[in-house]
């Protein structure tokens, strides 16, 4: 099976722990915020922002000199005058400023893009002292440009984070595991009745393969052996949850044991997302924290 192939050869390669978080083939880097209009705002938005903190910093100079100015003046009216003058005048350029931002910011959409690997990669960082304890070699071969799923993110999150700890629970101390993602056209789900594979879709499938004891490590003691069953009742239950949410986003998951390696591989087969979904930064209708006195 391809997949047995590529574990295999990834295995070979004999990559250790001290690689964890230099990928195979690294995620590619992507700008978040996009420009759906062309017009250059996420260019210039960015611009703007440091064209504010300089500004903003300009007019905190004036306000310091103008208070260490009290008392130097021996027209009084004409110092109440002065100092209230240069007062209005720098909340009204804060105002302006702040308005200025909270336009580029519901002007300028942030695109969702790159979450699978995104979220991989978080997931990997949040287990990385229990892979790095039990000494497990990590590969990962992600799909350039892998576009999005029809899952929400925190769905998302809930099952790669659900799996990968199934899979670091599962892993012998110097075992590995291998992160795969790719993309294809429905005709590879078709065979799955269950899938609600559409006829003109595209999937995203998402594999985690990893080796696992050769004989379950259950004690002769009654004691240990009740322990280890439950354990393995309450991880056959997160599956369980865990499957329950792929099928409802019209997902596949699948699960392979090989027990002559002995590996197991759990695939997740999304469909991709054909809307091209966006979101906003939220306005702060008062003043940014760099631009509060």
């Amino acid at each position: 099976m391809e997949k047995e192939n590529y574990f295999k050869r990834m295995s070979e390669k004999g990559s250790t722990v001290s690689s964890l978080g230099r990928s195979e083939t690294k995620p590619p880097e992507t700008d978040e915020r996009g420009n759906l209009d062309g017009n250059g705002s996420s260019l210039f938005s960015p611009l703007f922002i440091e064209l504010a903190h300089r500004i903003n910093n300009t007019l905190s100079s004036i306000r310091n000199i103008t208070q260490l100015s009290r008392g130097k003046f021996k027209d009084l009216e004409f110092e109440d005058y002065f100092h209230r003058s240069i007062s209005d005048d720098i909340e009204q350029i804060e105002s302006v400023i702040n308005g200025l931002i909270n336009y580029m910011k519901v002007c300028t959409p942030i695109v969702k893009s790159n979450t699978v690997h995104s979220l991989l990669e978080e997931i990997v960082e949040r287990h990385r002292a229990q892979i790095e304890e039990k000494k497990v070699r990590l590969f990962k071969k992600f799909e350039r440009e892998l576009p999005e799923t029809v899952v929400h993110e925190e769905q998302l999150r809930y099952v790669l984070n659900s799996i990968l700890h199934y899979a670091i629970v599962s892993i012998p101390p110097n075992g590995s595991i291998a992160l795969l993602t790719k993309v294809y056209d429905h005709q590879k789900t078709s065979g799955d009745k269950k899938g609600g594979v559409q006829k003109d879709g595209r999937y995203v499938e998402v594999m985690i393969g990893f080796t696992v004891y050769k004989k379950p490590l259950v004690s002769p003691e009654m004691g240990f052996r009740n322990v280890a069953l439950q354990r393995d009742e309450a991880m056959d239950l997160i599956l369980r949850l865990v499957k329950k949410i792929v099928q409802k986003n019209k997902g596949i998951m699948r699960f392979d044991i090989d027990e002559r390696k002995p590996q197991t591989f759990i695939s997740l087969i999304f469909p991709v997302e054909r809307r091209k979904i966006v979101s906003y930064p939220k306005a702060n209708l008062e003043s940014p924290d760099f631009l509060k006195k």
